[in-house]
């Protein structure tokens, strides 16, 4: 009997230390739960609090535009998302009278005239058509010619102008770089008379031979070179009103010449941080507005996507280059981009890649694609905003808008 008792006192001890041990396991995980839950209740209203909603979005880099954020920010502050989609595009036009009425339809952000859009025509009659174009326009657009020098030109070549630049990788060659900055001053100066504020140049890649891409239309394969020509261009023809744009980031480089839509660089990504990079950062140091970037395939920096719709060449612009201005697009409504965009529409790719202005030919379809993200929720508002903000305080900064 006393050994049954025994073992009786022993199953009870043990029975309520395994219900205490319970009890305290389960009032323990109650509390972690309780404190999670507050965690999360918590994490909650933050990101509640810190979430960028429509209007409300500020940019905060300390850039060369900074001095006219609160400005622009106002003037975001009015527009719906369709007008801040059209601030982001800039279209490529042929037709002047047709770009008359679409800067208002779209409220694009500007247009580039292509090599069509002045055949013939006098220099009045180029003066009149960019009047005609900015006064249609609610906001002021950018008016861009890409005037390169040699053949890529928008005026030169094709209206009946008695000015003719050669190419700058031609000029330097003959006269060096003083006869470079002597060109570039007359044709900024050209360009500013006849109603233009942007140039699409210069090229600042770096070939060195015939058969690579860009070797004509660069102007030299040292870039310590190059980069005073960035910073020349930068400084002066910007403060002769035609605002620049660097081209084309992160460097076509020596890649050859090929037939192929997608160009590919294999090289690794120290080669080109180390060579490709440095007149960009030259241009961008002297205040460059613009900065282009490529539609090639850098393996070395992004396997993905092209470097114009690609996330992690826009990081390097901003955190490595430390750019602050206006990021554009080379042109990128080809058919064949799409299947470098991560699954969207290469305009949406742009866009969420963080470019501020986005080169096509049918800003029509762009709008509309962008219109489309926005809407199912692909492109937060907020992007918009954001890039609206660095357009406009761009414009208020070079007297586009007063």
């Amino acid at each position: 009997m006393k050994k049954f008792l025994i073992i009786s006192a022993v199953l009870l001890l043990l029975g309520a230390g395994a219900f205490g041990f319970a009890l305290n396991h389960y009032l323990s995980v109650m509390n972690q739960n309780a404190v999670v839950e507050a965690t999360q209740a918590e994490e909650s209203t933050q990101t509640a609090t810190e979430q960028p909603t429509l209007n409300r979005v500020s940019v905060d880099d300390k850039g060369i535009f900074s001095d006219y954020y609160a400005q622009a920010q106002k003037l975001v502050e009015n527009l719906s998302k369709e007008q801040m989609i059209g601030q982001m595009l800039l279209g490529v036009v042929s037709d002047p009278d047709a770009a008359a009425t679409d800067v208002n339809k779209y409220s694009l952000g500007g247009v580039l005239f292509d090599s069509e859009s002045f055949d013939y025509k006098t220099e009045e009659e180029v003066k009149a058509a960019l009047t005609k174009v900015n006064s249609s326009a609610k906001i002021a657009p950018v008016l861009a010619a890409q005037e390169e020098g040699g053949y890529v030109t928008t005026v030169t070549g094709h209206a009946e102008s008695e000015h003719v630049f050669d190419s700058p990788r031609n000029i330097y060659d003959e006269g060096g770089l003083s006869a470079v900055q002597k060109v570039e001053d007359e044709k900024a100066k050209y360009l500013k008379e006849l109603g233009f504020n942007l140039n699409m140049a210069p090229v600042l890649d770096l070939p060195d031979s015939l058969d690579q891409i860009m070797y004509s239309r660069s102007l030299s394969s040292d870039a310590n070179t190059t980069s005073s020509f960035a910073e020349y261009a930068a400084k002066f023809n910007q403060a002769k009103g035609i605002s620049v744009a660097l081209k084309h980031f992160p460097g076509y480089g020596t890649i050859p010449d090929t037939d192929d839509s997608v160009v590919v660089d294999t090289r690794n990504a120290s080669t080109i941080k180390s060579n490709d990079y440095l007149p960009f950062k030259a241009g961008s140091d002297a205040g460059a507005h613009f900065i282009m970037v490529s539609n090639v395939l850098v393996k070395g920096l992004d396997a993905q996507y092209i470097a114009s719709l690609s996330p992690t060449v826009h990081r390097e612009l901003r955190d490595t280059i430390g750019f602050t201005g206006i990021i554009v697009t080379d042109v990128i409504d080809r058919a064949d981009y799409s299947d470098y965009a991560g699954g969207n529409a290469p305009a949406v790719a742009a866009v969420l890649a963080g470019n501020d202005m986005i080169l096509v030919n049918d800003y029509s379809a762009a709008y509309k694609s962008i219109l489309d993200a926005v809407n199912n929720g692909t492109i937060d508002p907020a992007i918009l905003q954001q890039a609206c903000t660095r357009i406009l305080a761009y414009k208020y900064s070079v007297g586009l808008l007063k």
